[in-house]
Order: C-alpha cells, then structure tokens, then sequence
C-alpha cells in the first residue's frame, strides 16, 4: 500500500511525505488550538489612583463612572504602547534615556567614577527602563512618534481647510476688542475718586495729562486692541464688570468712572470699541492647519493601538 501511494498518488521521497503530513497536522491543531495572547492589564491601581486625584483637584470633584472607565483605558494604551516601545529596543536607542540612566546611577552613586557607558549598562542590567516614570513617558513618546510617521501623513490640503472652515464656520469669532486708558488712583473711596473725576472733565484733560492725578501702575495706562478676556487678564473679572456696565459703546471719547478692580479704583478714558465678527478663512488657516493635523495624527495612533491590542487578552 506504501509504495503504491508513494509512488503513484504522491510521487517523491518519502521523508517528503512525512514533512507534508506533519506540517499539515502542524496547522490544523495551531488552528484548533491557538496560543494564548499575551495578557495585557489589569491597570497598575496606584496609577490609576494618581489619575484620579489629579482629575479631582484640576475639576474639584468626584470623577463618575465614565471618567474612570476613561482612565483605564488610557492606562492600558499607555502599557501597550510602552510593551512595543521595549520590544522594539528603543530603550537602547534613546541619548536621551541613557541621559537619564546615568543621572540616576550618579545619584545613586556621588562617588563613583566610573564612565557613562559603564553606568548606562549597569543601569540597565538594574532594569531602571523598566521602573523609571521619566523613561517611561520618554518611550511612550517616542513610540508615539514612531507611529504617526509610519501613517505617512500629509499636510491638510485647501480643499480640506475649506471644508473645515465651511463646517466650522460658527466656532470662529474674532471677539469684541477695546482700547483705553486709565487714571489709577488705589485705595481711595468713591468721593475722592468722584473728586478726581469731576476735575479731569472740568479741565478737559486728555488721558496723557490726567494720567499725572493718579499713581504709578506696573502693567501700564494705556490698552490698546484688547479682547474683554485680555481686559480680564489684566485687571481682574471686577474691572471688567464694571467697564461693562458703563455700556462702553455709548460712552466712546469719553472718561467713565470710578471702576473698582483688585488693584483701587481707576477711571477710564475709552478710545475705540470694535464689534464682534466672523473670523475668515485666511485668518484662522494656521489653526484649522493644526487642528486638522493633530486629528489626524491622533487617528493615526487609535488606529495603530486598536491594532496592536487585537493581539493581545485585555483585562480591566
């Protein structure tokens, strides 16, 4: 019977024969009976604590269900990416990483003299890649980069600005902007603010010379194009409720007063008060540019991590 199949059926060797059979015996229990996936998670508990904390005292409260399901999974991401960056030896890549491994071996060792090769090989040998939270994010970031140049990636074309801006067009607003200048007089009641305010009308003194009725103040008298955040950046949320309420667009050329900020009270010449408006395209194609950019790159990486954890048992 041997002969008659080697021979007839299946010509060649027969070493060949078994070769075949065994390859194919190979593949279809490789089929029936996969490897295990490498297990990924679950996230490290203290980690995720740490998250926690700092969402709780950026936010002021309690992070819900969501916000944490949010950080296990940015946590898992962080692992995967940080298990490929290892395998594919960036780690050994890096100046930057060894930088921080004989920075570490010093601190370590004030005394030693030996070179920095010898401390980065010793550090690794004490798997401080592995434990080390700087070259953790250090390799995260790397791996990061790695990715998004593998996506070859483009530069947003017109068409896509143009698009982006037609389907946005609502979010652009170039804000209403002021300019103006002010007396700064301090600390002092609303009578005497009144008082200096009556004499600066009576003398019909231009804001160059009433300036000199005040005192010194360090960011300046003289505001010129400002947005009312700016306004607010630079003398408080009181000031600028107070400006508001003297209906700036009504008072134009002319001093308004007291307004009290953090700082005293001021009295305000307004200059100019330019409206609200669209922003056009040209004037917000940088950020279009960057915010189509950086979606793209970031689906770049989902997809790339999406990838990568197929291959692997998640546990959360």
């Amino acid at each position: 019977m041997t002969p008659f199949l080697t021979k007839r059926i299946f010509p060649g060797p027969v070493w060949l024969h078994f070769l075949i059979l065994g390859a194919a015996l190979y593949a279809f229990f490789a089929a029936l009976y996969p490897a295990p996936k490498p297990i990924l998670g679950p996230p490290n508990p203290s980690r995720l604590a740490v998250m926690s904390d700092s969402y709780a005292k950026m936010i002021g409260g309690i992070p819900t269900e969501a916000d944490r399901e949010r950080f296990i999974d940015l946590e898992l991401r962080d692992e995967l990416l940080f298990r490929e960056a290892l395998r594919r030896r960036l780690h050994l890549l890096d100046p930057v990483i060894d930088q921080r491994i004989v920075r570490n071996m010093r601190f370590l060792s004030p005394e030693s003299q030996l070179d920095n090769a010898t401390l980065v090989a010793q550090g690794r040998a004490l798997n401080m890649h592995l434990t080390d939270e700087v070259i953790r994010r250090r390799l995260l970031q790397v791996m990061t980069q790695l990715l998004i140049a593998a996506a070859g990636l483009t530069e947003p074309s017109g068409a896509a600005l143009e698009a982006a801006f037609k389907a946005r067009s609502g979010d652009f607003k170039e804000p209403e902007r002021l300019s103006f200048s002010h007396v700064f007089l301090g600390e002092v009641s609303q009578e005497t603010a009144g008082s200096v305010l009556n004499q600066i009308k009576a003398e019909a003194l231009p804001p160059a010379e009433a300036i000199s009725l005040g005192k010194a103040f360090l960011s300046g008298f003289h505001f010129t194009n400002l947005s009312w955040s700016e306004v607010n950046s630079r003398l408080g949320r009181e000031f600028v409720a107070g400006l508001q309420d003297t209906r700036p667009d009504q008072a134009l050329n002319s001093w308004v007063g007291p307004i009290a900020s953090v700082y005293g009270q001021h009295l305000v010449y307004l200059e100019s008060l330019t409206p609200e408006r669209d922003q056009r395209l040209d004037e917000v194609a940088d950020k279009l540019r960057w915010d189509l950019k950086t979606e793209a790159e970031k689906q770049a990486v989902d997809t790339a991590v999406t990838e990568m954890m197929a291959g692997y048992e998640v546990k959360r």
